[in-house]
């Protein structure tokens, strides 16, 4: 799959350094886009980065904490003169715990927001003017389908997804005239490190029986599933969909 500017341009991924952001990375840079592979966690980007250059993409690895607004402007001024103007953006930077509502401080909920929706806005305010400027970018946040259908002892982060869903559709109308497109990936329930953080195997495995009852697939999803779906979003073959939002749950939704 050609991702816009025809297999040439720069991609900036937060949370790159695995999961989803990590085979997003790794899929955009295997088409010949140059990917900076933003993370909180240096060791993760540092091997995603290296797992492309050796399979003979161009990436490099850039510590960035979302929450930290020097981080975002650090990180986004190292990738303009490393690899170039940024022209396709993916926040894909998240965490996730399960608690039930009345376990949920104020600091866990602030927590929640402040690296999905500020976070997100902060990297959306480096990044988007440039875009504007030259008249040309693709943007993906990351959602869930718990925004749309909400979701049982996490409403921290259903809340802050809900939240991104909404950004994104403003974001999108704003750009549009500037030849910006917006859209948002609502995953449903994904294997990932950040799925099963905080379970033992006994948990995972009771937890994810129970769910995949009621997804028509009857299995969790794949980060690479997920990445496909942004790389379509950031195609030219996505050039009339904006403020869009693509679900990948295995028919979970179905809305």
């Amino acid at each position: 799959m050609t991702v816009e500017g025809n297999g040439s341009g720069v991609a900036f991924i937060t949370g790159g350094g695995g999961g989803i952001g990590g085979a997003t990375a790794r899929l955009l840079a295997s088409d010949g886009i140059a990917v900076a592979v933003a993370d909180v966690s240096p060791d993760l980007a540092d091997e995603t980065a290296a797992t492309i250059g050796a399979d003979g993409g161009r990436a490099l690895a850039v510590r960035l904490d979302v929450t930290d607004r020097e981080s975002v402007a650090r990180a986004v001024r190292t990738v303009g003169e490393e690899l170039g103007p940024v022209d396709r953006l993916v926040n894909a930077a998240g965490i996730f715990d399960w608690a039930a509502m009345e376990d949920i401080d104020d600091d866990a909920f602030e927590a929640m927001f402040r690296v999905h929706v500020f976070g997100m806005h902060a990297v959306c305010r480096a990044v988007v003017p440039g875009m504007v400027a030259r008249g040309r970018g693709a943007v993906v946040n990351i959602t869930s389908i718990h925004a749309i259908r909400g979701q049982a002892n996490a409403v921290h982060y259903a809340s802050a997804k809900g939240a991104i869903l909404s950004y994104t559709k403003a974001l999108a109308r704003e750009k549009a005239p500037h030849g910006v497109r917006v859209n948002a990936v609502a995953p449903g329930p994904i294997d990932t490190p950040m799925l099963r953080g905080g379970m033992d195997e006994d948990e995972a495995e009771r937890r994810f029986t129970e769910r995949v009852k009621i997804i028509p697939a009857g299995r969790l999803g794949t980060p690479g599933e997920i990445a496909s779906g942004i790389a379509f979003l950031l195609s030219p073959s996505a050039s009339y969909l904006t403020g869009h939002v693509m679900t990948i749950d295995g028919g979970e939704v179905m809305n």
